[in-house]
């Protein structure tokens, strides 16, 4: 049985899927992640593979052979325990940093951009913009297909496309304060 310590994203993200789609393979679920618009699921072989296996030693899948002409593979589907841990899992209790300001690396790079030069920093913000346009794009694609299953698979894709948008429209606005000259060289002045 499983010790009961929180399941990470990644876990909870996989027994969700698996719930969503079982019985289902490894691969399929490894599609999930590579077709999703978010970069920071990687769906690599070398992750989701031993992910689940570990899972199903922990007791939270179970799977079963599965072969269709010569090719085998497992196919897996949630257990009593890993539908309550992906309960626990998407709560509530919710945890402050499933709730909270999450990371943010263009957000954090925004904060250090006066140690660019004028125009490497104008490179960057147009960059910026039209990676964020393309992201959008995929979003709105993944929304409009409906990839995934039902209505809370939609409600998902809708979310991530209203950030991307909001993102977007942040960026412009750096960009037009920036452009105005009015934020000085953005060094904190040092004590003497």
């Amino acid at each position: 049985m499983r010790k009961s310590r929180p399941l990470t994203e990644l876990e909870g993200t996989v027994l969700g899927v698996v719930w969503v789609q079982q019985p289902c393979t490894p691969y399929q679920v490894r599609r999930q992640f590579t077709d999703s618009p978010s970069p920071h699921w990687s769906g690599s072989a070398g992750a989701i593979y031993p992910l689940m296996t570990r899972l199903e030693t922990g007791g939270l899948l179970r799977s079963r052979s599965h072969a269709t002409g010569s090719r085998k593979s497992r196919r897996y589907a949630l257990t009593p325990a890993g539908r309550t841990a992906l309960q626990t899992w998407v709560g509530p209790p919710l945890a402050a940093d499933v709730v909270g300001l999450p990371p943010d690396p263009l957000r954090t790079r925004i904060a250090f951009l006066s140690v660019l030069p004028a125009a490497r920093r104008r490179r960057f913000l147009t960059e910026m913009e039209e990676r964020l346009r393309d992201f959008l794009e995929i979003a709105e694609r993944v929304q409009r297909e409906g990839r995934g299953a039902g209505p809370y698979f939609q409600l998902m894709a809708r979310g991530a496309t209203a950030m991307q948008k909001t993102r977007l429209d942040w960026l412009r606005s750096v960009t037009a304060a920036l452009s105005n000259g009015g934020m000085g060289s953005g060094r904190p002045k040092r004590s003497r």
